[in-house]
């Protein structure tokens, strides 16, 4: 049996304590971003992007740790339905979860603290 390949997944993190000033009486929630570019069948076995967790609702004094991956280039044929060779992400402020353009700048100054 020749050429097999195996995913890595020997991966280390560490807890570290909460920074100065956090205390615990704050919520810390960790934020994912998941998948890769493509549609269901060009990114098979893996995901289409998402977040994890996929719906998330925070209040004033949480914190939220942001964990985000992408890259330059993308492999030919996975471009889902951008551009070839790229695979780049972004997040914008929606004002419910029925809309699918950004909040307006008039919006984000009348809710924001």
């Amino acid at each position: 049996q020749f050429g097999r390949t195996f995913q890595d997944r020997s991966y280390r993190f560490h807890i570290r304590p909460r920074p100065t000033g956090v205390t615990s009486a704050n919520r810390i929630f960790n934020l994912n971003v998941r998948g890769k570019r493509g549609n269901i069948v060009q990114t098979y076995p893996a995901t289409e992007y998402d977040f994890a967790p996929d719906v998330f609702e925070g209040r004033v004094g949480d914190y939220i740790h942001f964990q985000w991956t992408g890259c330059d280039t993308n492999p030919a044929g996975n471009a889902g339905e951008g551009t070839d060779g790229t695979d780049r992400s972004n997040m914008v402020q929606i004002t419910s979860l029925t809309d699918s353009v950004p909040a307006t700048a008039a919006w984000l100054s009348s809710n924001t603290p």
